[in-house]
């Protein structure tokens, strides 16, 4: 009994010890305002080896976007074992894809879509909304408790560039009660105010900022977006990338994917080349207006993949 007396009293003092030193750690932390700061910066320090890709890719439908990057995560031998790649999948295209040719792959495709209980319409725009805002910070949360995430796919980004219209003119100026009185643009869900559309745009890039803490803390992050166009100075249009048009200022990183049909003398068609274009490559300038061939289908013969090695052998 004397023995456990014992045990209980050297337990005891070194519970007293314990508390001393946190009181006197707190001391020193609260001599220095600067302490948390110094904690960030060593963790800073550390992140500095991690990858920075953050990258946008654009082009018409069918010309490769998603192919490249599902190729890339395939074929990343220095990923860490048990990687996931997430896609907030709008389009349904990255789940096809990997459902057809990559099953064995840890990729998982989000339904970001909440569907509607008004018998008017399909989804539900603030819920919608919502519910990506809350992936990005799932995704994030995994991050930090451990979990090894390759990268994130954000595909159909002119979806959430609607989602966005429609939640400005719905919930932040109350101009329409579903999305289709939101998309009468032109008659009682007219924005007035030019000015006014900073709230979309606010809107809109909240995800830049979720995806950017995710790049942070070493995870790529994708933005794939379709084309449409836009005018410049009068009658002139010209093809651009589908998402708010400041969104090329925040993506290091710009893919341009483009076919080209080659033809013979006699006009038939001999093949159709798929291309990957870097329209913006701060992380690499060597690469700027590079343009590499990621794919070839021909009528008569089999198709021949090369994807895009850059995006998983530490070029970017």
């Amino acid at each position: 009994m004397a023995g456990f007396g014992q045990q209980v009293q050297n337990i005891k003092e070194e519970v007293k010890e314990a508390k001393k030193e946190a009181t006197a750690q707190a001391a020193v932390a609260s001599d220095n305002p600067f302490a948390a700061f110094e904690k960030e910066q060593a963790l800073l320090m550390d992140a500095k080896q991690k990858k920075y890709q953050f990258i946008g890719v654009w082009g018409e439908d069918g010309t490769g976007k998603s192919g490249i990057i599902l190729d890339a995560f395939r074929n990343d031998k220095k990923k860490v074992e048990g990687s996931v790649l997430h896609s907030i999948d709008f389009d349904m295209g990255v789940g096809m894809l990997s459902s057809a040719l990559h099953p064995q792959e840890n990729i998982i495709s989000w339904n970001p879509w909440a569907m509607s209980h008004n018998d008017r319409t399909a989804y539900n725009y603030p819920d919608t909304h919502q519910r990506v805002m809350n992936l990005m910070k799932h995704f994030y949360n995994q991050v930090q408790q451990g979990v090894p995430i390759w990268g994130v796919i954000i595909s159909g980004v002119d979806s959430w560039l609607e989602i966005c219209t429609n939640n400005m003119r719905i919930v932040d100026l109350g101009l329409a009660s579903d999305a289709i009185q939101a998309a009468d643009g032109s008659g009682a869900a007219k924005v007035d105010k030019q000015s006014t559309w900073a709230i979309r745009n606010t809107r809109f890039h909240q995800l830049t900022s979720l995806s950017r803490d995710l790049v942070r803390m070493g995870v790529r992050v994708f933005w794939e977006t379709h084309v449409t166009t836009r005018d410049f100075y009068g009658p002139n249009k010209r093809y651009v990338a589908d998402w708010e048009k400041k969104t090329n200022n925040y993506l290091p990183t710009i893919l341009k994917t483009e076919k080209e049909e080659v033809f013979d003398a006699d006009g038939e068609l001999i093949e159709t080349v798929y291309y990957a274009v870097f329209d913006k490559c701060k992380t690499n300038p060597n690469l700027q207006d590079q343009r590499r061939k990621i794919f070839v289908t021909r009528p008569d013969g089999e198709p021949e993949w090369y994807g895009l090695p850059e995006l998983y052998q530490g070029e970017l």
